[in-house]
């Protein structure tokens, strides 16, 4: 029962990033490459979440024994991305 979320994710996350890489051929504008680098994260978690899941992959770094920071880091860069594109997109569309 453990796997049917990171399966969902990961299924979830694909359909998101099928259609993000579609888009990044078509724009060049900076906002929405960030989203799309935003959900090619999203993508990266879940695909190394499905591996951990399988045994394939560990989330432990000999660095920081006991603290995720692999999990951290990728879980955190995709809304680190979505944060950015609203900020780009803002500041390029100022009208106030």
């Amino acid at each position: 029962m453990d796997a049917l979320p990171i399966f969902l994710r990961m299924i979830g996350a694909f359909l998101a990033a099928f259609p993000a890489i579609a888009l990044w051929s078509r724009t060049r504008e900076a906002p929405w490459v960030l989203v799309v680098l935003g959900i090619l994260f999203l993508f990266v978690d879940a695909f190394v979440a499905t591996l951990e899941l399988i045994g394939l992959v560990s989330y432990d770094l000999p660095i920081l024994p006991g603290f995720p920071l692999l999990e951290s880091v990728l879980s955190l860069l995709p809304f680190l991305f979505f944060a950015a594109a609203f900020l780009v997109y803002l500041l390029r569309n100022r009208r106030y």
